[in-house]
């Protein structure tokens, strides 16, 4: 998908006020449908997941005329040089992890799990440390409920757009009609109040005339004045589907972030790419996956699948740079 400019245009002088705000309004609305639309208001939710995580080395210079030089040596290279899909400068791949897994949600007694059918690891995580770059994947990388009343990010709690007391925290601006995969959608603007506080500037794009306020899209950055560690960037953009009955499925997830570790050193460029595929609300077929006391369970042999198993479970098309990933 087009990753959306980072521009906000907004008045000078502005008079913004929440009350009797049809912006505000239209925020409420979808406020209030969100539980309507949640797929785990269900008895039986299921979806197969498919989830890839690139980490890079950000604004890579290559250069193969310097004499005897590390990249003359490695001119391998140059078979992970991507680009950044945040501003498209190039990238050197570094690590790669792609995970093909199977979640079940269950409302009564109530359970989620995720069972990870493939997990493939290539790159330099051999070098790094196992149960940072665990923790990093898992925590970091996490996937973001812009649902729920707060977000959490490295630790640190964001309040989500649709909060409750979003209106007080953010303006919101009725700013475009625009298409989205040929939908006519009415675009909703946010920008916290206050920049230096831990919130998002973002659109949702919701159908235009939707009763059910359903959100198509979501795409939010954190502002760069916020002082979140060593992130220096972050984008995530989500993609929903509608049911006839009003449900919403998520089909896509997608998020960037710019990262500087060491200052004075080249930054790091990391991406979680995320799909969600055969949504069915029966009963999991395998109803023992909710006696595991733990949230994951990896299926026997998850990590000497073959390339016939990614072809057949890689939703999402893999980059020239990513694939060529087997170091």
């Amino acid at each position: 998908g087009v990753l959306l400019s980072t521009v906000i245009a907004r008045p000078k002088k502005e008079h913004y006020t929440k009350k009797d705000n049809p912006a505000v309004r239209f925020m409420e609305k979808i406020r209030s449908t969100r539980d309507l639309g949640d797929p785990r208001r269900k008895d039986n939710y299921n979806y197969d997941k498919y989830e890839r995580i690139t980490l890079a080395i950000n604004n890579y210079q290559f250069n193969d005329s310097a004499k005897g030089g590390f990249d003359k040596k490695f001119s391998f290279i140059k078979e992970y040089i991507d680009t950044s899909a945040l501003t498209g400068v190039p990238i050197l791949n570094v690590a790669l992890r792609e995970k093909a897994s199977q979640v079940n949600y269950r409302k009564d007694p109530q359970g989620e799990k995720e069972y990870v059918k493939g997990l493939r690891q290539a790159g330099m995580d051999d070098f790094l440390d196992q149960e940072s770059m665990k923790t990093f994947y898992e925590d970091v990388m996490r996937e973001v409920d812009v649902y729920g009343n707060d977000v959490n990010i490295l630790q640190n709690r964001f309040v989500s757009p649709l909060s409750r007391i979003a209106p007080d925290f953010y303006k919101f601006y009725l700013t475009d009609t625009v298409m989205v995969d040929t939908v006519s959608c009415v675009e909703l603007t946010f920008v916290p109040r206050n920049a230096a506080t831990f919130g998002f500037t973002g659109r949702f794009y919701v159908p235009l005339g939707d009763s059910t306020m359903f959100i198509k899209r979501i795409v939010m950055r954190v502002p760069h004045d916020i002082n979140l560690n060593f992130i220096n960037s972050m984008l995530i953009s989500q993609d929903y589907e509608r049911m006839p009955d009003g449900t919403r499925l998520k089909t896509r997830d997608d998020m960037i972030m710019e990262a500087t570790i060491i200052p004075g050193m080249p930054g790091m460029y990391a991406r979680r790419n995320t799909v969600y595929t055969g949504h069915n609300f029966e009963p999991a077929s395998d109803q023992s996956v909710f006696d595991y006391g733990q949230a994951q369970i990896y299926a026997p042999g998850v990590y000497s699948r073959d390339t016939t198993f990614w072809a057949e479970n890689r939703t999402s098309a893999i980059a020239h740079g990513e694939n060529s990933m087997e170091l």
